[in-house]
């Protein structure tokens, strides 16, 4: 993550994110997280505060990481099931 700063506001641009966090956190965040800023005269219309976009990775990326792991726990669940002689 890249996070910039302007005028003390720690904050990440969506569209220097990577193409899978973009198509993601477009989707699922709040979207009173996302704010404008305009620095000089340059509006960036796309910021998301660095401590909300930690959240997000967490939330996302943990809820990820549970669904992987309940995953190969049934998968490895059928696998013992189908080699284990009855």
């Amino acid at each position: 993550m890249s996070v910039e700063t302007y005028k003390g506001i720690e904050f990440v641009r969506i569209s220097q994110l990577p193409e899978d966090q973009k198509n993601q956190i477009t989707q699922t965040i709040d979207r009173h997280k996302i704010i404008k800023i305009l620095r000089g005269k340059e509006l960036l219309p796309d910021c998301v505060q660095a401590n909300d976009y930690d959240l997000w990775m967490r939330h996302s990326y943990n809820k990820t990481l549970e669904v992987v792991k309940d995953q190969a726990t049934t998968r490895a669940s059928a696998i013992i099931s189908a080699t284990t002689p009855k």
